[in-house]
């Protein structure tokens, strides 16, 4: 029997821009700078610049760390890997502490942010905006082939990527398929599989989330994130629901009993209805 996964997560993605060549000369101060011990001189200097590029930020997080200002430097590396997951530090720039520091906040967000761009691209298709979709569902595929060692949900992830991609080239309008990254050997037999399959998403008919009434003032002011995983039969009905990324400890439990209620039209494999599995994303935020 045919089983397919879908996700869905809202994208909001911070752009970073170059470094223009007017600000080499006080980029390069600021690593003077910074090669002298004078730290907060350089973080001066590199705040002057207000540039969002990778390789200025890289010398502000080794200032901050320097300094002991250990919490600005992961928000610095946060924003980086947020704008740019592919980045990577140099090592003849920075110290082999400042390279693990990017290195373990790439590895812990990396899932969230490959899917945020998997659902975004999944938004533009079925907008049909596919030149958009085409370009989203390749950059999931070249992020997760950057990892040496995938665990199951991302491998997961890296093939349905690679099979909605294929889909959005063979639909009219969408670019041609000589632009496609190469796949991973892992992935070759699945991506095949889905070309042989025209695969489309369940469409949800009934998704009522359940009422956030906190009963606190922590709660009531704070905005929560996290997602639930179900499980769609053939038929449309939710056989199971868990929680994949606690919201809540109160929601959570609310929100598995409503997804169980829900009903969608049921994800179609040539036009049979098959089972799937839906990830929906979850946001609670203070009333205004």
């Amino acid at each position: 029997m045919i089983h397919v996964r879908f996700g869905f997560v809202p994208v909001l993605l911070t752009v970073l821009t170059a470094v223009p060549a007017f600000a080499q000369d006080s980029l390069q101060v600021a690593k003077e700078l910074y090669a002298s011990a004078a730290y907060e001189d350089a973080l001066k200097m590199l705040s002057r610049l207000q540039l969002g590029d990778p390789k200025v930020e890289q010398y502000r997080v080794s200032c901050l760390v320097a300094l002991g200002r250990n919490h600005e430097a992961a928000r610095a590396i946060e924003s980086v890997v947020t704008a740019d997951p592919s980045f990577v530090p140099d090592g003849a720039d920075v110290s082999p502490r400042i390279q693990e520091l990017f290195a373990r906040a790439r590895r812990q967000m990396l899932p969230d942010i490959a899917e945020r761009i998997y659902g975004e691209a999944k938004i533009a298709l079925e907008r049909k905006d596919r030149e958009i979709a085409v370009a989203k569902f390749e950059g999931v595929v070249r992020l997760l082939d950057s990892v040496n060692d995938l665990s199951g949900t991302l491998q997961d992830l890296r093939l349905l990527a690679a099979g909605f991609l294929d889909l959005s080239r063979a639909l009219p309008g969408a670019r041609p398929a000589s632009a496609s990254p190469p796949p991973s050997e892992s992935s070759k037999q699945t991506m095949m599989t889905s070309k042989a399959r025209e695969i489309t998403p369940p469409v949800a008919v009934k998704q009522a989330m359940p009422a956030w009434l906190p009963s606190d003032n922590v709660s009531r002011q704070g905005s929560f994130l996290g997602s639930v995983k179900v499980s769609i039969t053939a038929d449309g009905r939710v056989a199971a629901a868990e929680i994949v990324r606690s919201i809540h400890p109160t929601y959570d439990r609310l929100l598995l009993q409503a997804a169980r209620t829900w009903e969608y039209q049921p994800a179609r494999s040539d036009g049979t209805a098959v089972p799937s599995e839906q990830l929906v994303q979850v946001q609670l935020k203070p009333r205004q």
